[in-house]
């Protein structure tokens, strides 16, 4: 999608960008990132979303408020 987006998560700035060449929709259960400039992989699980592969420096509270953030903007 291209747009720049910042995040504070626990007094820390986080800028990320949305890589699916694909809409953002209800249906969606993956959402490529760029966050901090490393690329990262979200998936759904029930209500929460989760990374694909553990990374340092990324918690799941991260990833949370970053989906979070994503469904307000895209009202998902």
């Amino acid at each position: 999608m291209g747009q720049l987006l910042r995040i504070n998560f626990e007094n820390q700035d986080h800028s990320f960008r949305i890589l699916n060449k694909e809409a953002i929709t209800r249906e969606t259960q993956i959402i490529d990132l760029s966050l901090d400039g490393q690329s990262v992989t979200i998936i759904k699980e029930g209500k929460f979303w989760v990374m694909e592969k553990p990374m340092e420096g990324i918690t799941s509270d991260l990833v949370n408020a970053i989906a979070k953030n994503i469904a307000l903007r895209f009202r998902i």
